[in-house]
């Protein structure tokens, strides 16, 4: 434990420039390079699956349509004219570039007022 106390150390007294050459020097002697890009691609995996973005689709308002305007125009804070004429020009993507989960509870709101939406992703 001595030991590790001593290096741990000696890596705080160290210039930022000699840090820089210990790291390039370990990378060498221990062939670590490919691990760290396995882990750097991992990573970036991760990152696109979350970047993954759908949009919400009203095929239809069905029998509820001055509901459906209202609630178009509070999900996407526009006048009442742009929500009547988003609804009446059915299919129509009413959001966009969003999380999944997010538009899945804007979809519930939506049938539960009887219209017909869809969540698709962006293509």
């Amino acid at each position: 434990m001595k030991n590790i106390e001593n290096i741990l150390n000696l890596i705080e007294n160290m210039t930022l420039i000699d840090l820089n050459q210990l790291i390039i020097f370990l990378k060498k002697k221990y062939n670590m390079e490919n691990f760290e890009n396995k882990e750097s691609l991992n990573s970036s995996e991760k990152r696109e699956n979350k970047k993954i973005e759908y949009c919400l689709n009203l095929l239809s308002f069905g029998n509820n349509k001055i509901s459906i305007i209202k609630t178009i125009k509070d999900m996407n804070n526009l006048g009442l004219k742009e929500s009547k004429d988003l609804v009446e020009s059915c299919p129509v993507v009413i959001k966009k570039s969003l999380d999944y989960n997010y538009l899945e509870s804007y979809k519930e709101k939506l049938e539960s007022l009887g219209a017909k939406v869809d969540i698709k992703k962006n293509e």
